[in-house]
Parts: structure tokens; sequence; C-alpha cells
């Protein structure tokens, strides 16, 4: 029997799928999508394809995207970083200093002037007393007599001397005090001369600090005009004057605890120097005098007395930029007169050349004499603001030119930014001068 075929058993179950075929060309890129496979809500999974080029592009675009980013950031910042440094290589030197040198309270013209810092510190101590006793002194002291006067005048012994509270004193000689003169600059100076007083009464009030005195005689005898022109001054303390009752005491034991009392003070001192020393004056440790007095022993106990002293530091002070220049002129050939400063004035070693100034009442002296031996840095100054001013707004290739308005710098170069602006900026505040001193022949 013949077999019938039913349509049913030709054809599949389900449909086919068309398979899409992509025509190539030779110049035509061969895409090769990606496919991933995505299951869907129905279960049935599917192919996406993804466009290379597309993706290739939108890299291009971010890139280009961070590229300008980037360089549009490194200009703004260039523009809020930007400015000028200007280093400087000033002119220095470094001689060998090894001279003599003399300092005036009022110099003349070229020569060297010092101020004076003065330190005051009193103590006490108690020491053994074996009694006491009944002592009556006269002060005594020295005095300057000055005369204002061109003339010379003649002062007998004893002639008296009278302070603006009335206390009179004595001179123990006979002077002459020389007439006054008239420097180059027109201003007189008065003639003067030292004599010794001593107190006319006791007592403890006859014990004075510095004061001016006048010559009561002249006063009194109408002779205004020599009143007027003629006084003195004591320069230091007038002491020693005692009426009543004082302290026996053993003069070694004495001597011991004096010494004691004013190391103790002199050590008090020397602290207070760096916290107390003014800005802008060179100091050197060396220079530093010490005087003392001794005051009158009160009671303490029965078998105690107290005994005081008074200690005074004075230190000669020098302002920086005048001794640097007067060191300069005296050590470096050709200076010119040129502001400088010495780096680090510690290197100079200071002596007095007479030994007994450092235990001398300095304020009394009209000069001093030192030895100054070393070798110190010695650099030339120069205006910073005046150079930023010359140079803002110009060219950078005009720093040269500036500079050789500047004898103090030896050389110099400009760093500005941004890299690529050629003058400097108009803004003072945007330049900056940076000093490197170079270590001299």
């Amino acid at each position: 029997m013949e077999k019938k075929w039913n349509l049913q058993d030709i054809q599949p179950a389900s449909a086919r799928k068309k398979r899409r075929v992509v025509e190539q060309s030779e110049t035509t890129t061969p895409i090769r999508p990606k496919r991933e496979p995505v299951e869907e809500n129905d279960g049935a999974m599917h192919v996406e394809i993804e466009d290379g080029n597309k993706k290739r592009r939108t890299h291009l675009i971010v890139a280009f995207v961070i590229f300008f980013v980037i360089v549009g950031l490194g200009f703004i910042f260039s523009f809020l970083m930007g400015g000028a440094e200007i280093t400087v290589h000033p002119r220095n030197r470094e001689p060998n200093v090894n001279a003599t040198f003399t300092a005036y309270r009022t110099p003349q013209v070229g020569e060297l002037s010092y101020e004076i810092m003065t330190l005051e510190a009193d103590g006490e101590r108690q020491v053994t007393a074996s009694g006491k006793e009944e002592v009556k002194e006269q002060a005594t002291g020295e005095i300057v007599i000055y005369n204002e006067t061109a003339g010379t005048e003649r002062l007998k012994k004893n002639t008296r001397f009278e302070t603006p509270s009335g206390l009179v004193y004595k001179i123990t000689e006979s002077v002459v005090v020389p007439g006054a003169k008239t420097n180059a600059a027109g201003e007189l100076i008065p003639g003067s001369i030292s004599a010794s007083v001593f107190a006319d009464g006791l007592g403890e009030q006859y014990n004075i600090p510095t004061t001016r005195m006048t010559i009561p005689g002249y006063k009194e005898g109408g002779f205004t005009e020599l009143y007027n022109a003629m006084y003195a001054e004591n320069p230091e303390p007038i002491t020693g004057g005692f009426d009543g009752m004082k302290f026996i005491i053993d003069d070694q034991e004495l001597e011991t605890e004096k010494q004691r009392l004013q190391t103790e003070l002199r050590d008090s001192l020397l602290n207070r120097i760096p916290n107390e020393a003014p800005a802008g004056f060179v100091i050197f440790d060396d220079a530093v005098t010490f005087t003392y007095q001794s005051l009158p022993a009160v009671e303490y106990g029965e078998d105690l007395a107290t005994i005081k002293e008074k200690a005074l530091l004075q230190i000669p002070m020098f302002e920086e930029e005048a001794f640097a220049k007067y060191i300069a002129a005296a050590t470096v050939p050709g200076y010119e007169q040129l502001p400088v400063r010495i780096e680090d004035t510690s290197v100079l070693s200071f002596s007095y050349t007479s030994a007994t100034t450092s235990s001398t009442d300095i304020g009394n002296l009209d000069s001093i004499s030192f030895t100054l031996t070393g070798k110190p840095h010695i650099v030339w100054t120069f205006d910073e603001g005046k150079l930023k001013t010359d140079v803002m707004g110009k060219s950078s290739t005009a720093l040269n030119t500036v500079l050789g308005g500047y004898p103090a710098v030896e050389s110099g170069r400009a760093s500005i930014r941004p890299f690529w602006k050629r003058s400097f900026p108009t803004k003072l505040d945007e330049i900056t001068v940076i000093e490197v001193v170079d270590q001299s022949d």
C-alpha cells in the first residue's frame, strides 16, 4: 500500500528565523558586533549589537574635553600665581680688623659716636655687728665747673656751690676755669675744669645724685652775668655724709659679704641686657662696665646689721649702620660711604685700651678707646622697595639697566610667571626680591 505524506510531516513545527546577511564592500570597515545575551521577561535570550565606531567617537570627545579643561586650568592657575622674583647678589667684603678706635659722645664729622645703656640694681645682706660707734662725716665728691664767658675765671678755695634744694658744697682748692670757645659750626663750647668738693654740713642728706649747682656768691655780689654763665655738675653721686651711730663690723667679714652681694647684683644686671637693650644698636659683651656704691648699714637685729650695695651697669651702644660704615671706611680700600651692614658683629672681639675703664663710670667720659679684632662680613645694602618700583611694568630685559643704578648690587636675575610674560607685574606686591650674599674672596 502506498504511503501518503501529510504536509505537517514536511514543514517543521515552528517557523525558522531568517538569517540576515550584511554585504561588505572592500572599502567598508567590517563591523564586529559584540554580542551580549540579554534575558528578557519571557525567558527568551536576545543578542544586542554594539556600534564600535560610536564608542570610539565618544572616547575622543571625552579626551578632548579633559585636555581643554587641563589647559584652561593651567592658564587660570598661571594668572592667579603670576608674579616675579628678582634674585640680587649684593657687594660684600670680609676684611681683617685689628686696630684701636676712639668713639665720642658728641662726635665731629667722620668720628664714631656712641650712646650709653644704664641699668641699676640694689641688694642687701645681713652681717654680724660687734657694736656701734658715733660717726660724723662730711659727704665728698667731684664736680665739673663750666664757664660760658669768653674770659677765664679764678675761683678761690672754699668757693660755695649750691644745689636747687639749698645744700651747699665747697671746693677744696683754688681753680682757674677756662673761657668758652666756638666750634666750626658756630656752637658755644663752655670752658670746664674738675674740682673736689666737700659738704658744708654733716649728715646723709648731703649724699646726692647727679645735679646742677650754681655759685651763690656771684648772685650775692651782684654779678648777675657770671651767676648765669657759670655753673657746676657732679657727674657721680656725692657720698659719705653721716651723722649718728654706725655699726662696727669686722672688716674681713664686711669685705667678703660685699663681694658676694656685688657678684649677685652683677649677674642680675647682665641677665637683663638681652631683654632691655634697644633694637638697632651694636652691643659688645666685653664693653660692660660696673661701678658700686656702698649704702649705710641699718640695724637688723640685736647682733646683726644689714649692709646695702647699689650696682650700676653701663655699656656703650653703637648705631648699627653708622658702626658698619665706620668699620668699612677704616678697613675696606676705596669704600665710597655707601650704606652697609655687618652680618654678625659677634665675630669681633672688643677690649678697652685701658684696663680701668671696665670699672669706671663711663657716663663721666667724653670718649672711649677700644680695640677690635676679627673678620666681619660687610654687606652693601640697597632700597628693596625702590628696586621694585623701578622695575614695575618694565620689560624683563630692563633689569640689568635698572640694576646699573644700584652700586650696592653686583648682579641679579629675574624669574617672571607665567612663563610667556615678558614684563614685570604692575603691582608691587607681585614682585619679590631675594637677596643672596656670596662668600667674598
